[in-house]
């Protein structure tokens, strides 16, 4: 036994003794700028990789890139070879020597040989309750790795873990298999939002909007885009959206406070204050209108639209106005008012996709003879709705609508087989598409 700790001892002290050996080697000079270049040039690798992942702005993707470029220029102003520090020898002989002798020494002091080895894992705290679940999940999808529900419940895990990657790669993996749902679509979007630092980039802002095709009332969506819109500088458009999102919000959602807050934030940077009428109810506002009798409410809600109708009769090129004009006449159920008004927005905005879908929804509300009869501006703005964008779901169906009443009824069951195809499996509209296409049948 005595022998075999002699030849432990004696392979410690070769090993260190080769160790230490390069050390005793001293150059005269040393190149400190070509260490640096090297590490640069990883910075900028790795920048280029977060860039393309979309893990970094664009923006701060360049503006780093000229940081490293700056640093890189400023290695040449200093000496490029410095006289180099020669090692102590009586240090590295202790190094070497002396400290695997006195380690060994204290092992066999203070050691207890005589103990069995306990595995890693016995030793290290109990793992915390996420870390468990997420386990769990991640073995469900091993096991069911075509199982779209799993990939969900995996990627809501990591959202809640705060890795934000992995469930931005997670629910893309169930929007793969299938789930193309308006909650998951918006959840995608999200987690890929957060993942580039809570910048809205394209791909996220095409997850949000493809779930708003799915479902045009899902509220992250459309927060989410709103909030790209004010990242992007249209704090007014952002404003515009975010209100009409209010008035869909219950009161008691759990998600209204946060929206409320963005709303006052954006209004003041636009010195828009609440309770002009023109940006919304304040809180006195609204606190007032919850004391009142229904119909005191009705002529309050009134008085506010009514102001802003005035003021878009001397600035009638305020599309924004014209937007949030209709959306009130919407609330109201002043159908003919809300129309109106989306004709001066559609009018104001040709190329604007969301302002056409929702003027040609307003053109055909509350109509039943929609299989007859279509009136001649819905049929006009369909077809801008087309030009802008040929595979939107909505603009298909109305597309569909349009050439039903016209006769062409192989074009109108093309287009609407079109939307069952774009529509995920458990979408409720499908079973009234499969209606509107049994009708096409002689």
């Amino acid at each position: 036994m005595i022998l075999v700790w002699l030849v432990f001892a004696a392979m410690t002290l070769a090993t260190a003794v080769l160790l230490a050996l390069p050390l005793f080697y001293t150059r005269k000079v040393k190149n400190e700028a070509v260490f640096a270049l090297a590490v640069y040039r990883d910075q900028m690798l790795e920048l280029g990789r977060d860039a393309e992942a979309g893990l970094i702005a664009p923006e701060q993707a360049k503006l780093a890139q000229t940081e490293i470029e700056r640093r890189v220029l400023a290695l040449t102003n200093g000496p490029q070879w410095q006289p180099g520090r020669a090692p102590s020898h009586g240090l590295l002989i202790t190094a070497a020597v002396a400290l695997p002798l006195l380690g060994f020494g204290l092992y066999l002091l203070l050691g207890a040989p005589e103990l069995p080895a306990q595995p890693f894992v016995a030793q290290t705290a109990e793992p915390s309750a996420v870390s468990a679940e997420l386990a769990a999940l991640e073995a469900d999808v091993a096991a069911r790795p075509t199982a779209a529900k799993a990939w969900i419940a995996l990627a809501a895990g990591y959202d809640a873990a705060g890795r934000a990657q992995d469930a931005a790669t997670a629910y893309g993996k169930a929007v793969a298999l299938g789930a193309e749902d308006a909650a998951t679509l918006a959840a995608f979007g999200q987690a890929q939002l957060i993942a580039n630092r809570g910048e809205l980039n394209d791909a996220a802002a095409a997850t949000f909007r493809r779930a708003l095709a799915v479902d045009p009332s899902n509220p992250t969506a459309r927060f989410f885009l709103a909030l790209g819109r004010a990242q992007a500088g249209d704090v007014e458009g952002a404003l515009t959206d975010w209100m009409a999102l209010e008035k869909d919000t219950p009161l008691d959602a759990p998600w209204r406070t946060t929206l409320e807050t963005h709303i006052a934030k954006a209004a003041e940077r636009l010195g828009k204050p609440m309770s002009d009428g023109a940006a919304g109810p304040s809180a006195a506002d609204i606190a007032a209108a919850e004391a009142m009798t229904p119909e005191q409410r009705e002529a309050f809600v009134n008085g506010m639209v009514g102001r802003l109708a005035e003021k878009l009769k001397a600035d009638p090129d305020d599309l924004d106005g014209w937007i949030r004009l209709a959306r009130a006449y919407q609330v109201l159920q002043r159908s003919d008012d809300a129309r109106a008004a989306w004709a001066k927005a559609a009018a104001l905005a040709p190329a604007r996709l969301d302002v056409q879908l929702d003027y040609a929804d307003a053109i055909i509300a509350g109509r039943s003879d929609l299989d007859r009869y279509l009136p001649p501006e819905f049929v006009e703005t369909v077809g801008r709705v087309r030009t802008l964008d040929p595979k939107n779901p909505l603009g298909l169906y109305y597309g569909g609508l349009v050439a039903r009443v016209a006769g062409d009824t192989a074009e109108a069951r093309k287009l609407w087989t079109e939307v069952l195809e774009l529509l995920p499996p458990d979408a409720p509209q499908r079973a009234e598409l499969r209606k509107e296409l049994d009708s096409l049948l002689p």
